[in-house]
């Protein structure tokens, strides 16, 4: 589709012949809580290791599978890179007046690490609910277990709040907008970054009865009975950011093949990491979803991920994700 700021457009597929690569692997402070025993501790479901503080609230595990294994969320980390060519954020920040930024879902604390290396100047605080963040960071980082949808009770306002693939996570996004809101400084900004399901094609490139069409379909139908939409929230957060105070929101969209079909070099590239990024954690993405949303067995949904994972591999289904950042600055 576009590189940062360009605008979008169909992108071209290699011919049916070209192969793809194989895959690297197939499975491959809001309330000031303290860091207690309790909330390290985890929790085993299904052969995998999920987060005990506020349990059942995030659907994806936080083993080191996601972790480490399938390098999940710092893969995912670099492909956001190759997209926004190298920016840590689009906002039009004023480093000058940069001085506390809120990473809101932390994850690895890897987006965190990063920013307190660009903006030295600037105390960096991470949240999440899974306490797998590392202990050798740069000074200007820390990071609390703490759960976002409860009240917000910082000391201190922030010059930007991020947040990045959220969806799924939270349950009332305007309730997390106005927080944002009212915890920024006036002239501050928040920038939110997020993924679209269900996946798209241009040019109809699903086969009939596609597994990869019902995964993405399922993943948005059962995360969205749960009160949790995964993937599909990104749609309304403009008008909710708006509702929350947010004078004007600005929007860019991207694209992430699903694999490296794409005839552009950049977006072959592009589609090579997003295969690893989503086909070597694609169970634990779907475990969760399918055995508590539908009954599933572990087993059932192991089996219905064969299909889908060699059709995310098969450069004949042009399918794409569009990714999109929206931020907005709080009027001064």
């Amino acid at each position: 589709m576009a590189h940062a700021g360009a605008s979008v457009v169909p992108l071209v597929a290699e011919p049916d012949d070209y192969e793809v690569d194989s895959a690297v692997g197939e499975e491959d402070q809001a309330s000031s809580t303290s860091i207690a025993s309790s909330i390290l501790k985890y929790r085993e479901e299904n052969g995998r290791r999920y987060h005990a503080y506020k349990d059942g609230k995030y659907a994806l595990p936080n083993d080191e599978v996601i972790i480490y294994g399938a390098l999940y969320l710092n893969l995912q980390h670099h492909l956001f890179s190759l997209t926004f060519d190298g920016k840590l954020h689009l906002s039009p920040i004023d480093k000058s007046k940069l001085h506390r930024i809120l990473d809101a879902g932390t994850g690895t604390g890897i987006w965190a690490i990063d920013i307190a290396d660009l903006y030295p100047q600037a105390e960096v605080v991470g949240i999440d609910l899974s306490p797998i963040q590392p202990t050798f960071v740069p000074p200007n980082v820390s990071f609390q277990i703490d759960d976002l949808e409860e009240p917000w009770t910082f000391n201190y306002k922030f010059d930007l709040i991020y947040a990045r693939t959220m969806s799924g996570s939270l349950s009332d996004w305007p309730k997390f907008f106005q927080q944002c809101f009212e915890n920024l400084n006036p002239g501050g900004y928040l920038e939110i970054v997020d993924v679209e399901m269900p996946l798209k094609t241009d040019d109809n490139t699903f086969p009939k009865d596609s597994a990869l069409l019902k995964w993405s379909k399922l993943v948005v139908e059962v995360s969205s009975s749960s009160g949790r939409p995964l993937m599909n929230s990104a749609t309304k957060y403009i008008s909710q950011m708006e509702d929350a105070g947010f004078s004007k929101v600005f929007q860019k969209t991207f694209t992430w093949p699903m694999n490296r079909w794409p005839k552009d070099k950049h977006y072959k590239e592009m589609g090579w990491w997003n295969y690893e990024n989503i086909a070597g954690g694609l169970s634990g993405l779907s475990m969760a979803l399918l055995t508590r949303g539908l009954g599933w067995t572990e087993d059932e949904v192991e089996f219905f991920l064969v299909d889908v994972r060699k059709e995310m591999k098969n450069t004949k289904i042009h399918s794409y994700w569009p990714v999109h950042v929206y931020y907005a600055q709080k009027p001064e």
